[in-house]
């Protein structure tokens, strides 16, 4: 039936395949009732990539995924996809979309979806033919010939976003995002960066603001794990050149949607995230380690306050964070490294970046502090130089908690995972926060 069993490391899927002329839905009949077909996919992937995999494989079928929904508690999320191809596995039937069981989609899914096969989704890039849109848009653009869906690969959908890679038929290949909410100033921000230092970004070569999308050319592989030595110095050495040309720009980069982390601001919230460690220490009622106590959290935010201070009085100038540095955000072609995915783009410290480098390999851990007092030792003694390395492993624990600062004001963002995961992080801060230096 084109189930599988349980599997800790995957994720189950209910699918809706639809046809796209007709709105009618592939189903699995049963006694007369019609079921939706499920998939299960490696848990922690890209998941448009993977079920789009695990539909041809179960069912020999093409299909583009315009949405995932999260699921309700205790059912697996819902993935809808257009069908693309004009014949389909004789074990699925063609069914309207009432006529699947009513345990199988809840009353909002039934009515997002009929709204999608209606061409009313309020996505603009969850709807049926898009992807004829997105193939004829990328040609119209670059001047270049895409033949069909077959060199487009499909990685991200969901909530109005989208990563497709396109491979023209020349194989020159380009990348197609969109973002949704709350991610709608990653357009802004990229379309900046890219205006203001080209040399840092892949090549941007259209925007469509009514999809809130942006067209790049392809700039090259990932960085591998671990990362060659040469190339991992090269990604440090060129992230903060970066950050010494914006030094000039921060207004600029804050009016385009970059975060706000400048020391004054973190300042000033910091009592705040105290008192919230406190609130969310108490409310742990797991056993496996015991909670920081109110005493050693009010500590902690006297060690932050005098490494802020501390950090503050180095008179390091403000500039770009990206606050997502990961192996995947950084590309290599050979001879250059760029830097992609901007959502969490901020203006703040520079030398916070260089903790995020010393974490991406820990096997070459004195380079980022090498390079960086390379690279700004034209603003820097040697000495303020260290004491900022020595400052910054527990500064950006708390910078990363921190984030956006949303959840500060807005109480809904507050869940009780995010205070799990706050909890987490105050234990690494703890333990930064132990470090004799400090």
């Amino acid at each position: 039936m084109g189930t599988q069993g349980p599997d800790f490391g995957t994720q189950e899927y209910r699918v809706v395949l639809v046809q796209p002329e007709s709105h009618g839905v592939l189903a699995l009949a049963s006694a007369g009732i019609f079921h939706l077909p499920r998939v299960r996919i490696p848990s922690m992937t890209r998941p448009a990539r993977e079920l789009q995999k695990a539909i041809k494989a179960t069912w020999g079928v093409t299909a583009f995924v315009l949405d995932i929904c999260v699921a309700p508690y205790g059912s697996s999320p819902c993935a809808v996809a257009e069908l693309r191809s004009p014949q389909f596995c004789s074990g699925l039937e063609e069914v309207t979309l009432d006529q699947i069981m009513r345990s199988e989609l809840t009353s909002e899914e039934r009515h997002d979806f009929q709204l999608l096969f209606e061409g009313e989704s309020t996505l603009p890039v969850a709807r049926m033919g898009w992807i004829d849109d997105a193939i004829d848009w990328a040609a119209s653009v670059t001047g270049r010939r895409f033949s069909g869906e077959n060199d487009v690969e499909q990685l991200n959908a969901g909530g109005g976003f989208t990563l497709l890679r396109l491979r023209s038929d020349d194989s020159k290949s380009y990348w197609l995002k969109a973002t949704g909410v709350p991610n709608m100033h990653e357009l802004s921000i990229t379309s900046c960066l890219s205006w203001l230092y080209p040399q840092f970004l892949p090549k941007l070569v259209a925007i469509r603001n009514s999809w809130n999308a942006w067209l790049t050319e392809d700039a090259g592989e990932q960085l591998s794990a671990p990362p060659a030595n040469s190339v991992f110095i090269l990604a440090i050495k060129s992230f903060a050149s970066l950050q010494i040309q914006t030094i000039g720009t921060v207004d600029v980069l804050l009016a385009a949607g970059a975060f706000d982390q400048r020391i004054p601001v973190l300042r000033c919230h910091l009592d705040d995230v105290v008192a919230f460690l406190i609130d969310a220490m108490a409310k742990q009622t797991s056993a496996k380690v015991a909670p920081l106590g109110r005493h050693r959290v009010l500590e902690l935010g006297e060690i932050l306050g005098d490494a802020l201070c501390q950090l503050e009085a180095l008179a390091i100038p403000d500039a770009l964070l990206h606050n997502d540095l990961n192996l995947g955000n950084i590309l290599h072609d050979g001879t250059r490294c760029v830097f992609t995915d901007w959502s969490e783009a901020a203006v703040g410290n520079p030398f916070l970046s260089l903790e995020r480098f010393r974490l991406l390999n820990r096997d070459a851990e004195g380079e980022p502090r090498r390079v960086y007092g390379e690279v700004w030792g034209e603003y820097l003694s040697e000495a303020s130089v260290d004491r900022a390395y020595q400052l910054v492993p527990l500064l950006s624990i708390f910078t990363y908690l921190y984030g956006r600062g949303d959840w500060l004001v807005d109480t809904s963002k507050v869940t009780p995972q995010f205070e799990s995961y706050a909890r987490s992080l105050a234990r690494h801060m703890d333990r930064a926060a132990q470090n004799p230096q400090l």
